[in-house]
């Protein structure tokens, strides 16, 4: 990981980047943000919302990207850099970072928490406000976090570092299907660590996924989302749920 030290040239700097969207009210609940979808991931979940952006390559000069936020920073509060993978290309993002709260906004980062490392070096840097991580499975489940996302066991560990980068705000996040749906046991292990912070079960959308038969799948509703909080409640008592559908937004739940 190669920080910016300030003498790099913006102008030679190049960052994979799949697309943006200037301002969005759903990526950063209460916040107005421009979002930057980086391109690559190391995952290859069968759910994924964005799988089109897993394998492409599209090398945007640093500066445009920096005009794009300033294009939108008097209409926003905060910048979320997702994907594919933002931690991936670190120094890019760290240089972004760094741009963005320069224009004295607020950093989100949506991630898997498999790069521990470059999250707490966002954090010792005061470079990230919130981040949003999306588990798959329970973190003590290394088998499942592999089945899950077609990679290695490993992961499950580096998640579990992740979530425990001390003085940082962190949404933990599952998105459930009806054939993939593991927010119970994932509950579970939030209630039995030291997390501190929301847990939020989002509706999946099932045409808009990578695997062809979750395709076909119906979506689960509002409904059966909240009875599916209602039992983790009963049967675990995590607090701090919510929940985020088509029909209702983001809401609080338990």
């Amino acid at each position: 990981m190669n920080i910016d030290d300030g003498n790099v040239n913006n102008s030679e700097m190049k960052v994979n980047i799949g697309k943006v969207i200037s301002i969005s009210t759903v990526d950063w609940h209460g916040r107005s943000s421009h979002v930057i979808f980086f391109n690559g991931c190391n995952f290859r979940c069968p759910y994924c919302q964005n799988y089109k952006l897993l394998d492409c390559k599209r090398l945007v000069d640093i500066e445009k990207i920096e005009r794009g936020i300033l294009d939108a920073k008097v209409f926003i509060s905060a910048v979320v850099f997702s994907g594919g993978e933002p931690t991936m290309q670190p120094d890019e993002l760290i240089h972004l970072a760094e741009f963005v709260k320069r224009q004295g906004l607020l950093v989100g980062i949506q991630t898997n928490g498999s790069f521990p490392d470059v999250l707490r070096e966002l954090a010792r840097m005061k470079l990230v406000d919130k981040i949003f991580l999306d588990i798959k499975a329970s973190p003590l489940k290394g088998y499942r976090y592999g089945q899950i996302t077609n990679g290695a066991y490993i992961v499950a560990d580096r998640v579990i570092q992740s979530l425990n980068i001390p003085n940082i705000s962190i949404e933990a996040r599952t998105t459930i299907f009806r054939s993939l749906n593991d927010s119970l046991e994932i509950a579970k292990y939030l209630a039995d660590s030291e997390y501190n912070g929301t847990y939020v079960i989002q509706q999946g959308v099932p045409w808009n996924t990578l695997d062809n038969k979750i395709r076909k799948e119906d979506i689960l509703t509002r409904e059966e989302i909240i009875s599916i909080v209602k039992k983790i409640d009963t049967d675990i008592g995590l607090k701090g749920i919510k929940i985020r559908t088509r029909e209702k937004g983001e809401e609080y739940i338990i």
